[in-house]
């Protein structure tokens, strides 16, 4: 609406200037010596008169608030000049004329707008100009009867002769058309919205009692024995080929089918299957909507459709971050990858979402799984989800394989195998650990401090004692300095209970606290 207002201000403001450029300004003083009665515009005369002079004979009143003679409020310009010019004839004193627009003083200056406004407004019409003669008048007139008429502007409307205001007026019809298809496209997309909400409740109570029916009224055997033409006839003939029953009926089959144990699930799945509905899926891999893709794919997943693995594949590095995502855990699910090369070939990092529904997925697979396969990625994020793999897991036999991958490793996939030697307490190759004390990432150093308290030796001891004493960091220093406790207490307070440090004096003064000592 604020647009809509602001391109009318605009259009006012240029039809103001394509009428003001064709507008000549005539002198007031001329208007008002024609003798019209100006509407709102009225005067006074003021005059000074010489001692003795009664200004009454002139219809004059005297002012003593201000000590001059005034007279009454003239509605013509004529009358008021001609009472000027007698005085000054008589007693030649000049005076003043005080122009009046509706009761209020104004100037010659607002005089002259006013009476511009008026006449480019056509608000008054002004006689043909006096300078000529009535001859020469009277001649013009018959010449111009002779001149048959022609308009000055050549289109009906003086507005449309100006380019910006034809630019101008495009642009709101232009406006008005779009707000209009917006609307129109608004109530189609709420219209067709709330009638496809309507027939999926109308189609979900038609196919559950045929879904019901067949779970609990038939078995196995008798379902199996069943062909698709028997099978179709249990639900509506006429909707059972619709689209929209199909992807309904689907929905209905998987919910049903997380909620079921043993043989129904074995129904759900052989019902699914003679009725076509795996054909139905596996189209939907076809569609160019990224939201009915994923859609195919978590049914393939849901319904174990093995023979769709190939075309699942396609989309394990897809742009899509839910696309991919679903691929991944579709092909995690029904294919016999052991190596779980679908993750290590990934080219997109794993979220902690990711990696938390793929953990799920590989912890209660039946299959065995060959983690270190992970650990040879090119992606970082895949190396470190599989060294999480290896501690979630409690795969102790691939720790021996992280000691020698360590070397190599950044700074967060060190981190992460830190922690695994720490949650197993394997203390083999603290060598390697005791370098990285002195790097710049101050996780890893932590993380490699915590390691080395819980499984170090006497060198350990020496060590931490030494970083304590070098570093400048304040973390690092009561990191130290806790594990030089937890290593041996006696140690510790030999080393730092003459200390001459005020920080590390408050720093073991608050490692010795038992209330502050987890702090």
């Amino acid at each position: 609406m604020a647009g809509l207002i602001s391109c009318l201000s605009l259009l006012l403001f240029f039809t103001a200037n394509a009428q003001e450029s064709d507008f000549v300004s005539i002198p007031f003083t001329e208007v008002l010596e024609e003798g019209n009665e100006i509407p709102g515009l009225s005067f006074i005369y003021n005059a000074e008169l010489p001692r003795g002079i009664d200004g009454t004979a002139y219809g004059l009143v005297f002012k003593r608030s201000d000590g001059v003679w005034a007279s009454d409020t003239l509605g013509f310009y004529n009358e008021v000049k001609a009472l000027q010019d007698t005085i000054f004839n008589k007693l030649q004193v000049k005076g003043e004329i005080k122009k009046l627009l509706f009761e209020d003083e104004i100037s010659d200056e607002g005089v002259q707008e006013y009476l511009d406004n008026l006449i480019r407004n056509e608000l008054i019409v002004l006689n043909a100009s006096g300078s000529a003669d009535n001859a020469d008048v009277g001649e013009l007139i018959i010449l111009g009867n002779k001149v048959p008429f022609k308009p000055y502007y050549k289109l009906k409307i003086q507005i449309l002769s100006d380019i910006r205001m034809l630019f101008l007026i495009g642009f709101l019809v232009f406006f008005v058309f779009a707000a209009i298809l917006l609307v129109v496209a608004i109530f189609i997309i709420k219209t067709q919205k709330k009638n496809r909400d309507i027939l999926v409740k109308r189609f979900t109570s038609l196919s559950y009692e045929p879904l019901n029916n067949l779970l609990f009224e038939k078995s196995l055997d008798e379902i199996k024995q069943m062909d698709q033409r028997e099978l179709t006839n249990t639900f509506p003939k006429k909707l059972i080929q619709k689209s929209l029953f199909k992807d309904v009926l689907i929905q209905e089959i998987i919910s049903l089918n997380k909620n079921m144990k043993g043989d129904f699930k074995v129904k759900l799945k052989l019902i699914y299957r003679k009725l076509d509905l795996d054909k139905h899926t596996i189209q939907k891999l076809s569609s160019k909507r990224w939201d009915i893709v994923t859609t195919g794919i978590v049914e393939i997943n849901e319904m174990d459709i093995l023979e769709a693995e190939p075309l699942v594949s396609k989309f394990i590095n897809h742009k899509n971050f839910y696309l991919r995502s679903n691929a991944v855990a579709t092909l995690l699910n029904i294919s016999d990858d052991a190596d779980l090369k679908v993750l290590a070939n990934q080219e997109y990092p794993l979220s902690k979402w990711q990696q938390m529904i793929y953990y799920r997925i590989i912890r209660y697979s039946k299959d065995k799984r060959n983690i270190a396969y992970l650990l040879e990625s090119k992606n970082e994020s895949v190396r470190v989800f599989g060294i999480k793999l290896i501690r979630y897991l409690g795969l102790v036999d691939q720790l021996e394989f992280l000691v020698g991958v360590y070397p190599d490793a950044s700074d967060t996939e060190k981190i992460e195998i830190i922690q695994c030697f720490d949650m197993f307490g394997f203390g083999i190759g603290l060598e390697q650990i005791y370098a990285d004390l002195k790097s710049e990432n101050k996780q890893l150093v932590l993380a490699a401090i915590k390691l080395i308290q819980n499984v170090g030796d006497k060198f350990s001891l020496t060590t931490l004692i030494e970083l304590s004493r070098i570093s400048e960091d304040f973390d690092i220093t009561k990191a130290a300095m806790k594990g030089v406790m937890i290593l041996d207490k006696t140690v510790f307070d030999e080393v730092y209970q003459d200390s001459q440090k005020e920080l590390e004096i408050k720093i073991s003064k608050h490692l010795k606290d038992p209330v502050l000592n987890h702090v």
